[in-house]
């Protein structure tokens, strides 16, 4: 017979195949091709010309991945000599890999029962709805920060017993790089993370010195100290008007529910009935691990916290609520999954047996329902770029979603397109940029290093009704920049080429 050893070497040996396996089909998948995820291949291109005052280059979002996603993107395209789709797919592969595993190995410190291969399982089983709307297959979103949360989680649970200085100021430091590289990460894990610090320094368990060091840290960050510095733009929480509230808990309820749908069917009524029943296995998890001693109660606190924050706050500060918004909520499926196996490995329980069969064979069939990403415009892309040369447009402006910097990505800058922002008139505004497109490049030093031959690819085709918004949107960058030398049609865009540079008024 196989040793206890033995047995448990193979169990992690299949976990993490199943793992891997799992991530790479359902990233692979799921990958969307659309604007936001040229984002970072871009900045490589600059860093590798530039060095680092590429970042005083570009023009970010608050969001801006600098400490956390681009660092790991940089790695694959380095290893992989190559910044294409696949290198940023298998760097996106790589949060989606690692994360369940630090899971299964914090349940599996705490409670060392086989019933742990569950979290991970449930975990990169969510449904398609969290790759395609939770953006877990989005190389830039809130997943990718979930990493290095449940990584500075890890650490901090692993500190209980050492009670390390130095391990609170690597955990303190990653928060810190995290928040401001994602503010989202204040309210899911650095908050939350020094409320149950603070429990379990009043507990006599966590020494005073460790969470003072944790509190300066998230004081240090709520003061925007580095995105100052660094002039990154700020994200500040403002509170939404009270009536947007109701309507914000009916979309907790929605996309909750529908990431943790258990019924295979789609409609609210069953998203709210698969939410009550994990909610109601959460918190009976919640009180059974209160109970099993400082580590199961550490997760157990921060998991309600993490949660409640992320659910609070959307609810109270979000103003554009839609199907989108499950990105939001990744930690909130990951803690809940983490607590009720931990709960599980204490003691077997049919009941959750059962839902969790239930939650796998409904997630398994939503990858059969639903097999396309939110976006794939890499088809698009290609025929856009075929179109651009063929017509010897190399150098253009256009608006952002219009395939701008997907052009500029697969092209490989043989073709330039830069995003503008637009004025509610129709009129393209040269003062500043837009964000996620560099600074320079609506500056005179790079413009006039530009083809001679340059095109406006405006989001509208004109119609027969004068005064459409089509229309006004054509003749008011006629009125801006003059008639254009051609005019030419492209997939619902009108693009008015001039064989000159380009001057904005």
């Amino acid at each position: 017979m196989l040793s206890s050893r033995l047995m448990h070497r193979m169990t992690w040996l299949i976990i993490i195949l199943f793992t891997f396996a799992a991530s790479w089909y359902l990233t692979f998948r799921y990958f969307p091709f659309e604007p936001d995820v040229a984002n970072s291949p871009l900045v490589w291109r600059g860093f590798l010309t530039e060095g680092f005052s590429v970042f005083k280059d570009w023009f970010p979002t608050p969001d801006n991945w600098y400490f956390t996603v681009y660092p790991i993107n940089f790695i694959f395209y380095s290893l992989l000599s190559s910044d294409g789709r696949f290198a940023l797919t298998l760097s996106t592969m790589f949060f989606v890999f690692i994360t369940p595993l630090i899971v299964a190995v914090i349940i599996n410190s705490t409670n060392k029962k086989i019933s742990f291969i569950f979290a991970p399982i449930l975990i990169i089983s969510l449904p398609a709805y969290c790759y395609i709307y939770g953006f877990i297959a989005h190389p830039f979103s809130h997943y990718s920060t979930n990493f290095f949360g449940i990584v500075v989680f890890a650490l901090c649970f692993f500190n209980l017993k050492k009670q390390s200085a130095a391990i609170c100021l690597l955990y303190s430091l990653l928060s810190l790089l995290a928040a401001v590289s994602d503010p989202w990460f204040a309210a899911t894990y650095f908050l939350p993370l020094l409320l149950t610090h603070f429990y379990f320094t009043w507990q006599k368990i966590i020494t005073k010195k460790i969470s003072i060091i944790y509190l300066i840290t998230f004081i240090f960050t709520m003061i925007h100290a580095v995105p100052r510095w660094l002039h990154i733009p700020i994200q500040r929480f403002e509170l939404v008007p009270f009536a947007q509230w109701p309507v914000n808990i009916e979309w907790v309820i929605h996309v909750m529910g529908r990431s943790l749908n258990l019924f295979f069917i789609d409609n609210n009524i069953v998203y709210a009935a698969s939410l009550l029943i994990w909610s109601t296995l959460f918190i009976h998890a919640l009180i059974v691990c209160w109970k099993k001693g400082n580590q199961a109660r550490f997760i157990a606190i921060f998991s309600f916290l993490s949660i409640a924050a992320i659910i609070s706050s959307f609810i109270i500060g979000y103003d554009m609520p839609y199907e989108g918004s499950a990105r939001f909520f990744v930690n909130a499926f990951i803690f809940l999954m983490m607590v009720v196996t931990l709960r599980f490995s204490f003691k077997s329980n049919p009941l959750i047996a059962f839902v969790f069969a239930l939650f796998l064979c409904s997630s398994y069939y939503s990858y059969y329902k639903y097999s396309a990403p939110i976006a794939d415009q890499e088809a698009k892309t290609w025929a856009y770029i075929d179109f651009l040369k063929k017509n010897n447009l190399m150098f253009g402006y256009s608006d952002y979603w219009q395939l701008a910097n997907n052009v500029n990505w697969l092209s490989e800058n043989e073709i330039h397109i830069t995003s503008v922002r637009w004025e509610d008139s129709f009129q393209i505004m040269s003062d500043r940029p837009r964000v996620q497109t560099m600074r320079s490049w609506l500056k005179a030093d790079f413009i006039q290093q530009s083809p001679k031959r340059q095109f406006v690819a405006i989001p509208a085709v004109e119609t027969a009704d004068e005064n459409s918004e089509a229309n006004r949107r054509v003749n008011t960058i006629r009125q801006q920049l003059g008639a254009a030398d051609e005019v030419m049609i492209f997939e619902g865009m009108t693009i008015l080429v001039y064989n000159h540079r380009i001057v904005f008024p």
